[in-house]
C-alpha cells in the first residue's frame, strides 16, 4: 500500500522516470538518477501523500525507495 502510494508521488514528480522498474531495492542515485531537487520535490509530494513531516536531515540517510518506505512507516506508527 505504501509502495503503490509512493509511486504516485514519484510519477508526479518524475514524469519521464519508468515508474514500473521501480523497486524498493532501487536505489535514488545509483539506479534512478535522483539529484537533490528531484529529492527536494520528493519530499514535498510524500509529506503531501502521507501527512508527515521529515526532520532536516532525514532524507540525507535514504540510499533506497525501501528507505523511504521504512521511515513512512516508522513515521505513521
Amino acid at each position: 500500500m505504501i509502495f503503490d502510494r509512493l509511486l504516485k508521488v514519484f510519477k508526479q514528480v518524475m514524469p519521464y522516470a519508468d515508474t514500473a522498474r521501480i523497486t524498493p531495492d532501487s536505489a535514488l542515485i545509483l539506479d534512478l538518477h535522483i539529484d537533490s531537487v528531484t529529492l527536494l520535490m520528493l519530499v514535498l509530494g510524500i509529506e503531501d501523500e502521507f501527512g508527515v513531516r521529515f526532520d532536516n536531515l532525514d532524507n540525507t540517510a535514504f540510499n533506497t525507495v525501501g528507505d523511504v518506505i521504512a521511515y513512512i512507516e516508522e513515521k505513521l506508527n
